[in-house]
């Protein structure tokens, strides 16, 4: 039997499949295995799990098609070399714009709670794929001064992979969700608008009901097309100011983030 690999969840939505490709991600993320490294062989997880031998090549290829491995006829499957591996498009999150214009932005946790119902912010979204979402609120500061709320909605096994320290602190896209490649973003959507939130956001910026923030309302998707992340960063409107630079590639204009 093979150590340290989770139990598969049978009376979960998530197809097996799905489930087997997220628990070897993890196995190989724990063990710190590199490009070329032998994935578990078919043969290792039938052993491992009753589970058919198709959801075993199933779960292969969801991991090849995402980029992290690459099946050799008769040797096996291995973590693929990072020259193949699928990498974010953007290189500036929020907090690497912000540390551009000589400022660090420090995070301070809120609250990580889950959710029962979408919030109303998320309502005319899509939900996100595999279910169990948690909501994650942090304060972001810049020294004393209290520059934005982020909010992120992730699936409860996605937020599982990091300790409290990373959650409380650490970027969270692209920095931590970069790790793993079903949380690599391939492309994304944002909607900015001027608007009030909710009277129990505003109690927690201290801000009356009436005000009105910059609202960044973003949808994040891999490279299999699953959305994995809806986001929304509530921004004192008055503390930001946004810039956009372009760049011609052939005949469109593409936007550097």
């Amino acid at each position: 039997m093979l150590s340290g690999f989770n139990e598969l969840d049978r009376n979960s939505f998530k197809p097996l499949y799905v489930q087997l490709s997220e628990i070897i991600l993890q196995y190989a993320k724990d063990r710190k295995l590199k490009g070329g490294d032998i994935l578990p062989s078919e043969n290792e997880l039938l052993s491992q799990y009753d589970i058919s031998r198709n959801t075993v090549r199933l779960a292969a290829d969801r991991l090849v098609k995402m980029g992290f491995a690459k099946k050799l006829r008769g040797q096996g499957t291995f973590i693929a070399d990072d020259e193949n591996s699928c990498r974010i498009g953007y290189k500036h999150g929020f907090e690497d714009s912000i540390k551009r214009l000589g400022m660090k932005v420090t995070n301070s946790l809120m609250s990580l709670d889950p959710v029962s119902k979408m919030p109303s912010w998320a309502k005319n979204l899509g939900t996100v794929e595999s279910g169990d979402p948690l909501l994650i609120k942090r304060f972001k500061m810049v020294g004393d001064e209290l520059l934005a709320m982020e909010e992120r909605l992730l699936p409860a096994h996605v937020l599982g992979r990091y300790s409290s320290d990373e959650l409380e602190k650490e970027n969270i896209n692209p920095y931590l969700l970069d790790q793993y490649p079903d949380t690599q973003t391939q492309r994304l959507s944002y909607i900015f608008a001027s608007q009030p939130i909710e009277p129990a956001d505003c109690k927690l910026l201290n801000q009356p009901e009436s005000t009105k923030f910059l609202c960044r309302i973003g949808e994040y998707f891999n490279n299999l097309n699953e959305r994995f992340m809806l986001s929304r960063l509530i921004v004192f409107s008055d503390r930001i100011t946004l810039g956009y630079e372009y760049k011609k590639d052939g005949d469109c204009w593409v936007m550097q983030l």
